[in-house]
């Protein structure tokens, strides 16, 4: 369950840490991805958003990875 929480996490942030029942962790990381995306989509905001969902990105790969099995 842990390989394919990570693999969901690389396409859709969250979505996999949910998988491996981290609920917290993967509510958080759906609403900063969300909210990184809107930023992006903005002018000035894309300076704030792309690093909001790249950081994102990688905290939910990171939080399946290291899920208990």
């Amino acid at each position: 369950m842990k390989a394919l929480a990570i693999i969901v996490n690389v396409f859709f942030p969250g979505i996999g840490t949910l998988l491996v029942k981290k609920w917290w962790q993967a509510f958080f990381q759906i609403v900063l991805g969300a909210i990184g995306v809107i930023l992006a989509w903005t002018g000035i905001g894309g300076i704030i958003g792309v690093p909001i969902v790249f950081i994102v990105w990688v905290w939910a790969i990171v939080s399946a990875a290291t899920a208990p099995t």
